[in-house]
């Protein structure tokens, strides 16, 4: 059995697009050529980001191996509002805008480089 297309019929229109509609699908597009091109917008990047786009934003996972790797994907992306990140568990996710696109960077082990840190130091930093 296959499904008809009730547009197919005659006097059938099928609707226009609405005007969010059409924004959402730019987003999406533009969130998609993104993630396409991160590996080489971030070649010289010392950890590897997988990066992926979904629902008009970009994804960037990393594994970084210290704090000086985690504060440099953070500046490469102009991420550099504290009041954007939250510790969940053993990653560190930080929302920012990168080239127009809403981004979320999620840094994997990073809470637990900031506690090692902050043992080491005897001074707690946020």
């Amino acid at each position: 059995m296959t499904a008809l297309d009730p547009f197919a019929a005659p006097g059938r229109n099928r609707p226009a697009p609405t005007p969010a509609a059409v924004a959402l699908l730019a987003q999406c597009r533009q969130a998609k050529a993104v993630a396409d091109a991160a590996p080489a917008l971030f070649a010289d990047m010392p950890i590897p980001a997988a990066a992926s786009a979904a629902g008009g934003e970009v994804l960037f996972v990393v594994h970084p191996r210290s704090i000086t790797d985690w504060v440099r994907w953070t500046n490469e992306l102009g991420a550099l509002d504290p009041r954007r990140t939250t510790h969940t568990g053993a990653q560190t996710v930080v929302r920012c805008e990168f080239s127009g696109v809403r981004t979320r960077l999620v840094g994997v082990g990073v809470p637990a480089l900031l506690s090692a840190r902050d043992r080491r130091t005897g001074v707690r930093c946020g």
